[in-house]
């Protein structure tokens, strides 16, 4: 979690800067006119399962915990947006997200990480939200971001052939918000945001196994901490 303190300083950073009431010079004051632009996007991403136990798990004695941790991942993406008023865009941002889907399952004090074959996940996201932003003030504008994702995991089709205690489902839905900051430039608008995702559906195949049949549902949590290039 140390980076995502550091991001968050930063963020924080030019928050305070770039909103300051002294008037400064606009810097690319027609920018916002543009009917659409497009851009990048880089992040630093933490996600993790919310685990709901089944009875299964309540009535047996063998494995003493299941956890799932904050697994770190890196998120790239290109940006399109596109005006609707001043102050609200629609945007989209197809993505990648390079991560870790595990869980840790506790027996006679050993630990063992399920699926037992990871190595790491490589999903590809279509996020769609609706941008709502403050009046601008100076070179600063601060926004909401409000909508949902579809995630599909890419490195699964590889996996399909492999027999493993737990497997998750391909496709994936959640709802995001979030908030950021737009620094205007003279050439180029910087962006940084924080955004929380909450997973809508059960990730979880069941297996019919000791190890499924611990768990009666599996939903994604994650936060995201970008920076975009507009």
């Amino acid at each position: 979690m140390k980076y995502f303190n550091i991001l968050i300083i930063v963020f924080f950073f030019f928050f305070s800067i770039n909103l300051a009431q002294v008037e400064k010079p606009l810097n690319n004051p027609v920018y916002d006119n543009q009917p659409y632009h497009f851009g990048f996007t880089l992040g630093l991403s933490n996600n993790k399962f919310q685990i709901n136990y089944s009875e299964a798990f309540i009535n047996q004695n063998l494995i003493t915990q299941i956890l799932s941790e904050y697994e770190p991942g890196f998120n790239v993406g290109i940006i399109i947006d596109l005006r609707i008023t001043s102050n609200t865009n629609l945007r989209v941002t197809p993505s990648f997200n390079f991560t870790d889907q595990k869980l840790y399952y506790t027996q006679n004090n050993t630990t063992s990480i399920q699926p037992s074959n990871n190595t790491g996940v490589s999903h590809f996201e279509m996020p769609v939200y609706i941008k709502y932003r403050s009046e601008r003030i100076n070179n600063g504008r601060a926004y909401l971001l409000m909508g949902g994702k579809f995630m599909l995991d890419m490195s699964s089709i590889e996996k399909l052939t492999q027999s493993e205690n737990l497997k998750f489902k391909k496709t994936n839905y959640s709802i995001d918000v979030g908030f950021g900051i737009d620094v205007y430039f003279a050439y180029f608008k910087f962006s940084p945001e924080i955004k929380y995702s909450y997973g809508m559906i059960n990730v979880l195949e069941n297996q019919n196994n000791e190890y499924s049949n611990l768990i009666n549902k599996l939903s994604t949590r994650g936060l995201l901490i970008s920076l975009t290039f507009e």
